[in-house]
């Protein structure tokens, strides 16, 4: 079951992060012809691409990535972090999904926030699969946040 949910959470993350990079980049090179049909035909891909392969794989991704953890009972600072980052990558997929609808109501010259999210995209994915790869220890991670919030403060449970 666990190798199950290892395989559609790791083809799930990868497809995302294809259909992502992807998408940035044709909004960067093909986003900006002048030729009516080449556009067309671009913003049809586009939409097609992000419908129907992005979107569909980050639902694998973060449904079998949730019941992994759940089924796996990993519960760990780690695993915290990386979903801080999974939530930044399902912003930059939603903020692409807005580019490539606006890119179906204006034409630009330019999507300069295309090439921004694609820059965005490569630090966030390696964040996420440098996380899963190397779990880092709680003693590693508490080292980068401050003592206030490690500290138990007067009054609260323990």
């Amino acid at each position: 079951m666990i190798a199950a949910l290892k395989f559609l959470h790791l083809a799930g993350i990868s497809l995302w992060s294809a259909g992502l990079i992807s998408l940035a980049l044709l909004m960067v090179i093909f986003g900006t012809t002048e030729d009516e049909d080449a556009y067309v035909e671009y913003r049809l891909f586009t939409h097609a691409a992000y419908v129907a392969i992005a979107t569909p794989a980050a639902l694998v991704a973060i449904i079998s990535g949730t019941a992994l953890a759940f089924a796996a009972e990993v519960f760990e600072p780690w695993l915290m972090l990386k979903l801080a980052f999974v939530v930044t990558l399902v912003l930059v997929h939603t903020w692409l999904g807005h580019l490539v609808q606006r890119s179906g109501e204006e034409r630009r010259s330019k999507w300069h926030s295309a090439t921004l999210a694609g820059l965005a995209l490569a630090p966030i994915i390696a964040a996420v699969i440098g996380l899963a790869l190397v779990k880092p220890a709680t003693a590693t991670l508490t080292g980068f946040v401050p003592l206030q919030l490690l500290s138990v403060r007067e009054g609260a449970a323990r």
